[in-house]
């Protein structure tokens, strides 16, 4: 462990970075509409709920990442050396992105999406949201047709899903 940052690592930052984008995510979500209208969920029922998942398991993740620093520092002081050797281990089994970053990545590309989304619409953001998901999590450059074509089908059902069974409609971006 870096002696003067400690608590400079994935385990302790990945958290807050997750809890900064919930905060902002949630936000514009609400700024969209309200979480029900006539009863009814409407578009922003689903980032209200994933807040209200994801913001306490980030406070989870964030208060065991301290308490597992700590215990590091206390254990053993580790170098430097050791966040560079799993760099290099990330990349030696081929993967471009180290899999500690991932859940802010993953974070982040949501916060992207909700600000994108009343601006481009969910025709253009859903596919792209959730192509660049899939690249996230597998991050080896194969497969991309079929990456494609998930996420073309998935935002398919999704909008059936929603404009069809629960009448809820998307933003209109072509007025």
């Amino acid at each position: 462990m870096n002696s003067k940052k400690p608590y400079l690592n994935a385990n302790v930052l990945t958290p807050v970075g997750i809890i900064v984008i919930l905060i902002g995510y949630i936000a514009e979500a609400l700024r969209m509409s309200s979480v029900i209208k006539m009863g009814l969920p409407s578009e922003s029922f689903f980032p209200f709920m994933i807040f209200l998942l994801g913001f306490p398991i980030a406070v989870f993740l964030l208060i065991q990442g301290i308490i597992d620093t700590k215990k590091k520092i206390a254990a053993e002081p580790c170098t430097v050396q050791e966040t560079e050797d799993s760099v290099s281990e990330s990349a030696e089994k081929g993967r471009m992105i180290n899999p500690a970053h991932k859940p802010f990545l993953i974070t982040l590309l949501t916060f992207i999406f909700i600000m994108l989304f009343k601006y481009l619409g969910y025709t253009l953001t859903a596919p792209l949201y959730l192509f660049f998901f899939q690249m996230i999590y597998d991050d080896k450059m194969e497969h991309i047709p079929r990456k494609i074509i998930t996420s073309l089908a998935v935002t398919v059902f999704v909008y059936i899903l929603y404009v069809g069974f629960f009448n809820i409609l998307f933003p209109e971006v072509w007025k």
